[in-house]
C-alpha cells in the first residue's frame, strides 16, 4: 500500500518530525510513502505565483502570509538528504506538490530537471490564476460551465507538460458541489486517455472520500490508467487514512 501523497508543512525540516511520519505510516501496515510539500512553500517557486498573487487583494494576503514561512529547495533537500541516508522499515520517497501554472512550465522545468525528487505531483489550484478552491463565496455570479472546462484544459495542459508524474486530485473543481450543466463524461475520457498516454497516475486522493467521484473513475478504468493513492494528510495522523480501502476498490475494479 502506497500513501504518496502527505504534507510535511506543519513542523520543522528535523529528523524527528519526518519519523513521526514514519512511524505511523509503519502502524497503517504502508508499504511506500511520500513526503512533500506545496511549491509555495518555497522562495524558488515564487515566481510562478507572480500572476496569482496579483490578481486580488485576497490573493495578495494569503500569498504574503505563506511568504513568511518559506523554504529554500536546498533546505529541503539537505533533510532529504539526511533521511536517504538511514535506514527504515517502509519505503520512504519525497516529492513536490507543484501549483501548475500553465505560462510557468519552463520555471517549474528548471527548478526540477534536476531528478533529486522521486515524485513530482502536478495540480490545479488555479484557474487563470484565480484561486476556485479556497471560499466559496467566491464562485458567486461565475459561469460554472466556463469554469468546469477551463480548468479541465489546464490540466489537459499540465499532463502534455510531461513535468509530473502523478496528477493530483484531479477532481477538485468539485470541491464546493457546484456543478456544470453539461455531462462530463467525454471530458472525462480525454483526460483519462491524456494521463494514459503520458504515462502517469490519476492521484485516488482520499483527504475527502476514495478519489474521484464513480463518474470519472469508472471511465479511468474502462481507459485503462494507472492510479495513484493519496491521503493528502497534513497531520501525522492523517497519514495512510482510507488507502487500505482505495486500494482494495482499485484492486477490485482491475479483476473484474
Amino acid at each position: 500500500m502506497q500513501d504518496l501523497h502527505i504534507h510535511i508543512e506543519r513542523g520543522p525540516y528535523t529528523v524527528d518530525w519526518i519519523e513521526q511520519f514514519i512511524e505511523k505510516a509503519v502502524n497503517m501496515q504502508m508499504d511506500e510513502i511520500c513526503l512533500l510539500e506545496h511549491s509555495i512553500r518555497f522562495k524558488d517557486f515564487h515566481p510562478t505565483f507572480k500572476e496569482a498573487r496579483e490578481y486580488s487583494l485576497y490573493q495578495q494576503k494569503w500569498f504574503d502570509g505563506k511568504a513568511k514561512t518559506a523554504h529554500t529547495l536546498d533546505e529541503f533537500k539537505n533533510l532529504i538528504s539526511d533521511i536517504r541516508s538511514r535506514s527504515y522499515p517502509i519505503k520512504v520517497s519525497f516529492g513536490l506538490e507543484i501549483c501548475y501554472f500553465e505560462q510557468h512550465e519552463e520555471t517549474i522545468s528548471n527548478l526540477t530537471k534536476d531528478g533529486f525528487f522521486d515524485y513530482l505531483i502536478g495540480s490545479v489550484h488555479w484557474i487563470d490564476n484565480w484561486t476556485f478552491n479556497q471560499r466559496k463565496y467566491q464562485w458567486l455570479g461565475k459561469d460554472f460551465n466556463k469554469i468546469y472546462k477551463r480548468y479541465f484544459e489546464i490540466e489537459n495542459s499540465l499532463v502534455k507538460s510531461d513535468l509530473f508524474d502523478i496528477i493530483a486530485h484531479p477532481d477538485l473543481i468539485r470541491c464546493h458541489s457546484l456543478y456544470p450543466s453539461y455531462d462530463l463524461n467525454d471530458t472525462y475520457t480525454s483526460l483519462c486517455k491524456n494521463v494514459s498516454e503520458h504515462n502517469m497516475r490519476l492521484e485516488m486522493n482520499t483527504s475527502k472520500g476514495l478519489g474521484v467521484n464513480e463518474q470519472f473513475f469508472n471511465v479511468a478504468k474502462e481507459v485503462g490508467v494507472s492510479f495513484s493513492t493519496g491521503s493528502d494528510a497534513h497531520r501525522v495522523e492523517d497519514v495512510g487514512r482510507k488507502i487500505k480501502e482505495v486500494t482494495e476498490l482499485i484492486n477490485q475494479s482491475s479483476r473484474q
